[in-house]
């Protein structure tokens, strides 16, 4: 009978120290294991982040994130890299004087085109 008593309790504390080592509800993130070793085209990308021990990662790395939502994982001392992160931090900005000014973020500066009224 203290069989049949202890084993729930026991599950119950395994259960509870897992959930708790694997950091459920902090806010441990996914980290890049490896660097990417392909050039990145900088027309997928749309963003980037830092990762590093600040972040709770061991690996310093870029993360790139695609115009279709995936990442790519970068060493940021890689000149290609820094460069593509430049790039991006340069069209952030002309977007966001573009947006002050009323501006149209579209590519060649052109207004998007309206629809015609039918009569």
């Amino acid at each position: 009978m203290a069989l049949r008593l202890l084993l729930p309790l026991l599950l119950l504390a395994a259960t509870l120290l897992i959930t708790q080592a694997q950091g459920i509800g902090s806010s441990a993130s996914d980290c890049c294991l490896k660097h990417s070793q392909k050039a990145i085209p900088s027309v997928w990308v749309k963003s980037y982040s830092l990762q590093g021990p600040e972040s709770g990662c061991l690996l310093h790395a870029v993360v790139f994130t695609t115009k279709r939502n995936k990442k790519i994982c970068a060493s940021p001392t890689d000149p290609a890299v820094q460069k593509l992160m430049q790039n991006l931090d340069k069209k952030v900005k002309n977007d966001k004087k573009d947006k002050k000014k009323g501006r149209s973020s579209r590519p060649g500066g052109r207004p998007k085109r309206q629809k015609q009224q039918q009569v």
